[in-house]
């Protein structure tokens, strides 16, 4: 049997639902209900983990769901959402894109990147698909943030169908059958979403190798040295700036992403328990910038906080809920984290 989680509101007093939902899914998103939150809140959720997958069926009250940079940085999960709604209306806002979701429509959500949603009493089911399994798939995998299949189309109608299908019958999947599901449905998505075929063979193609996932990898290993900018990576790549700006169009091109990187990289060691005692400004000058003033306006600019504030709120948080109102406390927290660990992202560090 696969690994099941169940959550319900229902068995706990009114003025600690808000926060146990609120820690279930702290990694994702920040949940804001509609109505006070000690007036309570009705969440019903079931989690299955099918190993490279994991599928999320909610039925909720109305609520808003805020991702922001600040989270981004301390989680960094590098995930897909594909979320069917059966019930409800999702009004979202995705940075430059603005849209509706409907009851059979199926929205894509970038967890690499924020966004803000407001939903009425819903019901909707989540499969959460790790980059790396489905951006090589794809043909554009950085420009689906926010995008919504709408009901009336084809695609829409048969990938709504099978992630129905995959939720109601996937408590009976052996672990074997969970692995083989997993595959297919990731290149049906990839089918639904617009699949490039030959994108694996590209990136193999001798020099030509620097596909995106290879060049965050490599701007990754390299947050720290003095010489990273988008000429470094350039003549690592053997490519010409404006083939590598256009690997990061969402992104505002590389010189941006490297910049984003590299904040994100000093917001987790600013707040991170085991480096309380290093002076911020060490943490500034270790991953690139040249004053402590400039890196404070980035920092600021960035996540809306001050790097002084960031210390002293990200020491002072705790995670930990310990309300009985699921089989599996940090189910949903833990599978995210996990599988990001398995994939060598950078917070497992």
């Amino acid at each position: 049997m696969l690994r099941t989680a169940y959550f319900a509101t229902e068995s706990l007093d009114p003025d600690i639902r808000y926060e146990a939902w609120r820690n279930l899914v702290s990694a994702v998103f920040e949940p804001r209900p509609a109505l006070p939150a000690e007036s309570g809140l009705s969440v019903r959720a079931m989690s299955v983990d099918l190993g490279s997958l994991l599928v999320v069926g909610v039925h909720a009250e109305a609520q808003d769901f805020i991702r922001t940079r600040r989270l981004i940085a301390l989680e960094s999960l590098d995930h897909y959402l594909i979320q069917v709604y059966s019930r409800g209306v999702c009004q979202g806002d995705y940075g430059d894109l603005r849209n509706t979701v409907r009851p059979g429509d199926i929205k894509i959500v970038d967890l690499s990147r924020p966004f803000v949603t407001s939903n009425t009493d819903f019901d909707n089911i989540t499969m959460t698909i790790p980059r790396n399994a489905l951006a090589p798939l794809l043909a554009r995998p950085d420009a689906l943030h926010g995008t919504v299949l709408p009901r009336e189309t084809p695609r829409a109608a048969v990938l709504a169908s099978h992630i129905r299908q995959v939720f109601e019958h996937a408590r009976a999947l052996t672990a074997e059958d969970a692995a083989a599901m997993g595959g297919a449905t990731v290149r049906l998505v990839a089918a639904c979403l617009g699949s490039n075929p030959r994108a694996r063979d590209e990136a193999r193609a001798g020099h030509a190798a620097a596909s995106l996932s290879l060049v965050r990898d490599f701007i990754e290993q390299n947050l720290t040295s003095a010489n990273l900018n988008p000429s470094m990576v350039a003549e690592r790549f053997r490519m010409s700036r404006a083939q590598l700006y256009r690997l990061f169009p969402m992104d505002g091109g590389v010189a941006a992403y490297i910049r984003a990187r590299r904040l994100r990289a000093c917001y987790l060691a600013i707040t991170g328990h085991h480096t309380g005692k290093v002076p911020i400004g060490a943490i500034a000058f270790r991953y690139g910038f040249g004053s402590e003033a400039h890196f404070s306006r980035a920092f600021r600019g960035f996540f809306g906080i001050s790097p002084t504030e960031a210390r002293s709120t990200g020491q002072a948080a705790s995670r930990p809920f310990g309300g009985g109102a699921t089989s599996e406390p940090d189910f949903i927290n833990d599978w995210m984290r996990k599988s990001c660990c398995a994939s060598g992202m950078p917070q497992c560090e």
